[in-house]
């Protein structure tokens, strides 16, 4: 089984960003400042119309304070001003303030409570800033984490993965968060998107994959680099004939697939060949998935949860001279994830 990763680190979690509700002049210019390479000109400008009570530039700069390098990072104060922000109805500090809470950088009893009611909250005004808080929260939330201290808790996975769909309301919030966001064109929303879809079972995800990293470059935004084989890789899986894998599980049934495959290919060496060339040349999705349960979300994440259901694909391999399909057997586990297992075919 492959064990979901996370994907906070792809959102950027002090991302740079503009409030929406910014006076032009001022947020502008420092947006330009900081384009132009001049972070600490941004910063000056936001501070002197922040003092003279401008809430939007106050925002702007909460989130700058926290992205921007060392010496003009500060953190702290960045979450200081972002619930001042916030507290005055701007969307883009009470995202920030989220991210303060979340991370530990501003202290509260129960801070994943009041960074959900923060978020829900802004998502009533904008969708934008808030649905996006709500994704957040539900990724780094400790009671959807099953990896407490770095290492996989499988009995904390295998008990998230069994929860029933109609107990399933903050996940499903979250990720309706998220598709309002993305839906908005919110720059960190779309990043987060590619990841998901990149990640989780779904049988149109791999062809979503594409084609929102086809919709990223076409607007300019930028594309993480981690992400850049991911996709190539994508884009020959579909070449190939395609996959219902999310690109993550095709990667990690691979291996067992191409193992079947030599097996199958060079008789364990009784033929002479020694399988090193072995290497997969058509992919066939296979008929739809059986008895499948998605979450309930909306557009453009509608049937990208796959809970349950299976589904079998063909995976033909080329080597010593001859073609080998393997029977590849996937069943999703409840957690975005799905086991899979390799039957081999006789050898062409």
């Amino acid at each position: 089984m492959k064990i979901k990763t996370s994907i906070a680190a792809s959102l950027g979690l002090a991302f740079i960003a503009t409030s929406p509700l910014a006076h032009a002049d001022t947020v502008t210019d420092a947006v330009t400042h900081v384009r132009q390479g001049d972070l600490a000109g941004a910063v000056k400008l936001l501070e002197e119309a922040s003092a003279k009570g401008d809430v939007a530039a106050k925002a702007q700069l909460a989130s700058y304070l926290r992205a921007f390098p060392p010496p003009l990072r500060d953190a702290a104060r960045g979450c200081v001003l972002a619930h001042e922000a916030a507290d005055a109805g701007d969307p883009l500090a009470a995202l920030t303030r989220v991210e303060c809470l979340i991370t530990g950088a501003e202290k509260a009893n129960e801070p994943f409570s009041l960074a959900r009611q923060i978020a829900r909250k802004a998502s009533a005004k904008d969708p934008s800033w808030g649905g996006l808080g709500l994704y957040e929260t539900f990724l780094l939330d400790p009671k959807y984490s099953y990896r407490p201290d770095g290492k996989v808790d499988m009995n904390k996975y295998n008990a998230l993965a069994a929860t029933p769909v109609a107990q399933r309301s903050e996940q499903t919030e979250a990720l309706n968060g998220l598709a309002a966001a993305v839906t908005k064109g919110h720059e960190g929303a779309v990043r987060a998107t590619l990841a998901y879809f990149t990640e989780t079972a779904g049988p149109r995800n791999l062809d979503r994959t594409i084609r929102l990293a086809e919709l990223m470059q076409g607007a300019k935004i930028m594309i993480p680099p981690q992400q850049e084989n991911d996709l190539k890789l994508a884009r020959t899986i579909k070449q190939m004939g395609g996959t219902q894998a999310s690109l993550l599980i095709f990667k990690n049934a691979y291996g067992s697939a191409q193992q079947a495959a030599f097996f199958q290919l060079t008789g364990l060496g009784k033929n002479g060949c020694d399988g090193k060339d072995i290497k997969i040349v058509k992919t066939e999705a296979g008929a739809p998935v059986a008895d499948a349960v998605y979450l309930p979300l909306n557009q453009p994440l509608e049937n990208s949860y796959l809970v349950q259901g299976s589904w079998t694909e063909s995976w033909t391999f080329a080597g010593c001279g001859k073609t080998a399909v393997i029977q590849m057997t996937f069943n999703a586990d409840g957690w975005g994830g799905a086991t899979y297992r390799s039957n081999g075919v006789k050898p062409q």
